[in-house]
C-alpha cells in the first residue's frame, strides 16, 4: 500500500487525488498532528513548562477564537469581556447574563459565595436558576468552556472551577484561553523533558523492555526489566503499562481532515465544537 493509499483509503475523485500527490511530494513543508493537544494559558501544565525553562524547547501558539455549532448555524464564542461587548450575534440581554456569569468566576469573594451556598446543586440548574442562561449560550458554557459530555453532570463546585480555570486564562498571552504546540503537541512535549533531563545528567536505558511494574512496602516503584531492576519514587509512564488506569471500554474516536480551503473566516487556529445526542466532537482547527 502505498502512501496516498494509507492516507486516504477510500475512494477519491481524480481532482483530489491530483492534490494530495501533490501535497506528498512537498512533505517537508508540513507537518500533521495525529494528536492534537491543548492547554490552559494558566494551568499547570504551562507553569510547569515554565518553571522548568521548557520555552527554550517547543513553541506554542494562542488558539485565536471557539466556535460553536448549534441548529445548523456556527458561532463564534465571546471569551473575553472585550469580546463579548463587540460581540454582534448576541442580544444586549444575553451580554448582561454572560458578563454576569464572568464576573461572578472573576470575584474571589463571589465566587466562594457561590461555591459554598450551590456545592450541592447541579451545575447545570445553576446556569439556568442562577444565571438565567438557555439555548446556544447554555450550551457554549457547558460543552465549549467547561467541556461537559453530552449527557453527564457534574456538580455546581466542580463547574465553577473548571471555569474558574477557563477565565483565569484569559489575557495572560491574550484574549485566547488555549496554547496549543506549534510543532505538535504531547510528543513535542515529551521530547522537550528528554532534552531537558538529557542536559541535566539523567540517564537512559535503551532496548529494554517492561516486563512488569510494582510498588515497594517503602513508597515506591519497582520497574523490571529484562536485565534488571529500577526503583524510583515517582513514574510517568504511559496508561499501557498498567491495565486499570485506563477503561477497556473508552473508545476515542479521531479524524483527521485536510482542507484546501479555509473554513473559519481568517482564523489560523481555533477550537469548535459540535454537539448532538451522540455528544460533544471537538476540532481544532
Amino acid at each position: 500500500m502505498d502512501t496516498l493509499q494509507r492516507l486516504a483509503p477510500f475512494e477519491l475523485s481524480p481532482e483530489t487525488t491530483e492534490k494530495l500527490q501533490a501535497m506528498l511530494k512537498n512533505d517537508r513543508s508540513y507537518m500533521i498532528e495525529l494528536v492534537p493537544k491543548v492547554v490552559f494559558c494558566r494551568g499547570e501544565l504551562t507553569e510547569m513548562l515554565i518553571s522548568c525553562e521548557i520555552g527554550e524547547y517547543v513553541q506554542f501558539k494562542g488558539v485565536a477564537h471557539s466556535y460553536l455549532a448549534h441548529n445548523g448555524t456556527i458561532e463564534r464564542i465571546p471569551e473575553s469581556k472585550e469580546d463579548i461587548f463587540a460581540s454582534t450575534s448576541l442580544s444586549l440581554i444575553e451580554k448582561r447574563k454572560l458578563m454576569r456569569l464572568m464576573t461572578m468566576v472573576s470575584d474571589n469573594t463571589l465566587y466562594t459565595h457561590i461555591l459554598d451556598k450551590y456545592s450541592d446543586t447541579q451545575f447545570t440548574q445553576l446556569l439556568q436558576d442562577k444565571f438565567k442562561l438557555s439555548g446556544m449560550l447554555l450550551d457554549a458554557v457547558l460543552y465549549l468552556i467547561v467541556r461537559v459530555n453530552r449527557g453527564d453532570t457534574i456538580s455546581s463546585r466542580e463547574g465553577c472551577e473548571r471555569l474558574h480555570k477557563y477565565v483565569k486564562s484569559i489575557g495572560r498571552y491574550g484574549r485566547m484561553a488555549y496554547l496549543c504546540g506549534m510543532y505538535g503537541g504531547g510528543s513535542e512535549i515529551s521530547q522537550s523533558f528528554c532534552r531537558l533531563c538529557a542536559v541535566s545528567g539523567g540517564t537512559y536505558i535503551l532496548n529494554e523492555k517492561v516486563a512488569a511494574i510494582e510498588s515497594t512496602a517503602e513508597n515506591e516503584f519497582s520497574v523490571v526489566l529484562d536485565h534488571g531492576t529500577v526503583r524510583a519514587k515517582q513514574i510517568v509512564m504511559s496508561p499501557d503499562y498498567t491495565s486499570t488506569a485506563v477503561p477497556k471500554d473508552q473508545i476515542v474516536s479521531r479524524a483527521i481532515c485536510i482542507l484546501d480551503n479555509t473554513c473559519l473566516g481568517d482564523d489560523t487556529t481555533a477550537l469548535a465544537s459540535y454537539v448532538d445526542d451522540s455528544g460533544v466532537v471537538s476540532l481544532l482547527y
